[in-house]
């Protein structure tokens, strides 16, 4: 902060923006194969009252965090969307602060 202001380097929010598409398609495949396996194994913890009290205990949490990491690739793909805008909303006021500036009426 050379100034004392602040810096905002938006090409390089819109540029690293991107990688979040790679990193939500990689969540979803990620969340593919563990949901492909675990519904491969099926209840893999009995029928007996260990079993069930396994399952009354853990299924309910564990489907739920399966349920998020389903929904990671979207949130992921939400937050690239949000940095391109603001990436690009940034530089959209910066080049008309920079048109006022250079305007005869400034």
């Amino acid at each position: 902060m050379p100034h004392g202001g602040f810096e905002t380097e938006a090409e390089a929010l819109a540029a690293r923006a991107g990688q979040f598409d790679g990193i939500a398609e990689r969540a979803g495949r990620i969340h593919r194969d563990l949901d492909d396996v675990l519904g491969a194994l099926g209840a893999c913890w009995g029928t007996d009252s260990i079993g069930r009290s396994f399952a009354a205990a853990y299924a309910a949490p564990a489907d739920t965090a399966l349920g998020a990491l389903g929904a990671l690739p979207g949130q992921l793909g939400d937050v690239r969307g949000r940095f391109a805008d603001n990436a690009r909303a940034y530089l959209a006021d910066d080049e008309g602060n920079a048109r006022t500036i250079g305007s005869a009426d400034a």
